[in-house]
């Protein structure tokens, strides 16, 4: 996985963490999605979602792009026109409430339920690759790798992993 790292540097991206098992194509289109709709994310206060593709001819798209509530959002209807590779999502502005920095087992479940992988992007700028086939959560690129929230706090260095098991996750949303 070096080139996803190459590929994370010459964007100017954080560095890497974990090496996910994603396509480095997939990852830069994903970023510039992300990119375009944080912003609006935070505006709103709610999770954007949706799912990414390959139409016909091989090239990387988008679904509609559903708005949901400040921690969730309802796919929209399943792709027709596109072989679906994953969904993607934000976790909504910065909230002290919720632990938004990494995936949660609902977004894992969801991915895996569906037999897609995942992307999220959090207030803190962090991008996430799920891959519901080991049920694995990894950081592909860390803070402010897009877009950030004005009013996101960082946790301590090293709150935050590089990647998670879904056990993990469901351990750290037992309080």
């Amino acid at each position: 996985m070096k080139i996803c790292a190459t590929l994370l540097v010459l964007l100017g991206a954080a560095p890497a963490f974990a090496d996910p098992p994603t396509d480095p194509e997939e990852f830069a289109f994903v970023r510039k999605v992300f990119q375009k709709i944080q912003l609006r994310s935070f505006d709103l206060n709610r999770e954007l979602c949706g799912y990414l593709g390959r139409d016909a001819l091989g090239r990387l798209m988008v679904s509609q792009i559903n708005v949901g509530q400040e921690a969730g959002c309802t796919l929209p209807d399943w792709p027709t026109k596109f072989v679906v590779l994953a969904s993607f999502h934000t976790h909504s502005t910065y909230n002290p409430a919720y632990n938004s920095e990494v995936p949660s087992s609902t977004d894992m479940e969801s991915d895996q339920s569906s037999q897609i992988n995942g992307w999220i992007a959090t207030p803190g700028g962090r991008v996430w690759f799920v891959d519901s086939s080991t049920m694995t959560a990894h950081q592909v690129c860390g803070v402010k790798c897009v877009a950030q929230d004005p009013n996101f706090i960082d946790e301590p260095p090293g709150a935050v992993k590089g990647s998670y098991s879904y056990r993990a996750i469901i351990k750290s949303e037992t309080y």
